[in-house]
C-alpha cells in the first residue's frame, strides 16, 4: 500500500492535492511487533501493520475476547488499537492481532503490554515551625515501585544534608523525611519532594514559612528636638513581615495607641524601623511596633521615646534705660533639659555677685523653664 499525491505548482490561486491508497499484491503478513511498556493513567497505541494484499479484516483479541469490550478501547480501520487511561489490572497482558486473509484463514501475532504505575506522593504540609525548634516533615510514596523518594530540593537547589545546612534527610523504601534540627531564617523557602520510578517522575512542593521575630528589638531611646531619629529594629520571617507602628502620647502609662500617621516627616523604613525627621515635642511618648507575616501570631514590642530639649533662651531682656544710682531689673527666660546653667555677661566680662556686689541674681525654676532675674 502507499500514498500518491499530485500537486500543481503553487500560484496565487493555491494548490491542488489528491490522495489514494495503493495496494501491492502479495502474500499478506504481519510485521513483527515489539512488546510495549505503558504508563498507567495515560493513553497507549498498539499498531498492527499488515503488508501484502488482499486481506479482509483486522481484529484484536485479549484473552480470547474480541476488542473493544469497554469504553476505553478503540480499534481503528488501519489496525491500530488505542487504550485510553491505561489501568494495570485491566490492561496489562497479551494482545493478539488477527488478520483474515481468506475465508476461514487468518494470520496472527501477539504483543505483550506491561503497565508501569507511576509513584504517587501523598500530599503533605510542613508543620508551622517555631524559631530554634526542630521540624520534621514525613513524605509517603504510594503505588508502583518507588526506588527514589526524597525531599531533595529547596528553592530549586539540591539540598546538601549536614551540619552546615542544619538539614537531615532519612529515606526508607516507601518513605522519606526531612528534618531540620534548629529552624532559623535561612530555612525559609520552597521544599520539593521528588519520587521516580521506571514509569514517571513526580514531585510535590510545599513552603516552609517562619513566623515573624524581632532579630533586633526596639528599646527605649532618647532623641534631640528638631533632629532626626530612627528606631533600631530588624524583623525576621518570610514572607516579609508587615510592620505597623502605633503611638501613645505622654510619659506615664500608655492609655491608648493610635497608628502613627506616615507623612514626609515620618516614614517606616524597609527593615521596619521608624524614621522621624525634625523631631517635635509631640513625638515623645510610647511607641508600639507590631509585626505579622500571616504565619502564627503577631508579635509586638513597646518602647519609650524621650525628646531631649537643648538649652534655649525663650525670653531675653530688651534694651532699656536706667538713671544713675537707680536699681534696674533684667529678666531672661530659658528652657531645656535640666540642669540649665545661665550666666550674665557685660561685654566680654561675666557679671556675677562675686565679681561685683552690686549685682544680685535670682533663679526661678518652673518645669523645664528657668527664669533669671538680675
Amino acid at each position: 500500500m502507499g500514498e500518491c499525491i499530485v500537486a500543481s505548482q503553487r500560484n496565487s490561486a493555491g494548490s491542488a492535492e489528491y490522495q489514494a491508497r495503493i495496494n501491492v499484491r502479495g502474500p499478506p503478513r504481519i510485521r513483527p511487533m515489539r512488546d510495549i511498556t505503558a504508563v498507567a493513567g495515560r493513553n497507549t497505541y498498539i499498531t498492527c501493520r499488515v503488508i501484502g494484499y488482499p486481506y479482509y479484516s483486522i481484529k484484536w483479541l485479549k484473552e480470547g475476547m474480541q476488542l473493544p469490550d469497554n469504553h476505553r478501547q478503540v480499534v481503528f480501520e488501519n489496525g491500530t488499537l488505542r487504550l485510553t487511561d491505561v489501568q494495570k489490572g485491566a490492561d496489562e497482558g497479551t494482545y493478539l492481532c488477527s488478520v483474515l486473509i481468506q475465508p476461514q484463514v487468518s494470520i496472527n501475532q501477539t504483543v505483550h503490554v506491561t503497565v508501569k504505575v507511576p509513584p504517587l506522593i501523598q500530599p503533605f504540609d510542613i508543620p508551622l515551625p517555631q524559631w530554634g525548634s526542630s521540624c520534621t516533615s514525613p513524605v509517603w510514596c504510594h503505588l508502583g515501585t518507588c526506588p527514589y523518594a526524597s525531599p531533595g530540593h529547596k528553592d530549586g537547589q539540591l539540598i546538601v544534608p549536614g551540619s552546615a545546612s542544619g538539614v537531615a534527610i532519612e529515606t526508607k523504601e516507601f518513605m522519606s523525611s526531612l528534618q531540620i534540627s534548629k529552624v532559623t531564617l535561612k530555612h525559609n523557602g520552597n521544599y520539593t519532594c521528588i519520587a521516580s520510578n521506571a514509569a514517571a517522575t513526580v514531585s510535590w512542593e510545599r513552603q516552609l514559612i517562619c513566623p515573624p521575630r524581632f532579630t533586633v528589638q526596639p528599646n527605649n531611646q532618647d532623641c534631640i528636638l528638631r533632629q532626626s531619629w530612627s528606631s533600631q529594629l530588624l524583623c525576621g520571617g518570610l514572607p516579609t513581615s508587615k510592620v505597623m507602628w502605633k503611638h501613645a502620647k505622654g510619659v506615664g502609662n500608655p492609655q491608648q495607641y493610635h497608628p502613627v500617621p506616615l507623612t514626609g516627616r515620618i516614614q517606616i523604613m524597609s527593615n521596619g524601623s521608624l524614621l522621624i525627621r525634625h523631631v517635635l515635642e509631640d513625638d515623645r511618648g510610647y511607641y508600639l511596633c507590631q509585626a505579622s507575616n500571616g504565619v502564627g501570631s503577631d508579635i509586638s514590642k513597646s518602647m519609650i521615646l524621650t525628646v531631649k530639649i537643648p538649652a534655649m533662651i525663650t525670653s531675653h531682656p530688651n534694651t532699656t534705660m536706667a538713671r544713675k544710682g537707680q536699681t534696674k531689673e533684667l529678666n531672661c527666660t530659658a528652657r531645656g533639659e535640666q540642669p540649665i546653667i545661665i550666666r550674665w555677661e557685660r561685654g566680654t566680662q561675666s557679671s556675677t555677685p562675686k565679681r561685683n556686689p552690686r549685682y544680685s541674681i535670682t533663679i526661678n525654676n518652673k518645669g523645664d523653664e528657668v527664669i533669671l532675674h538680675a
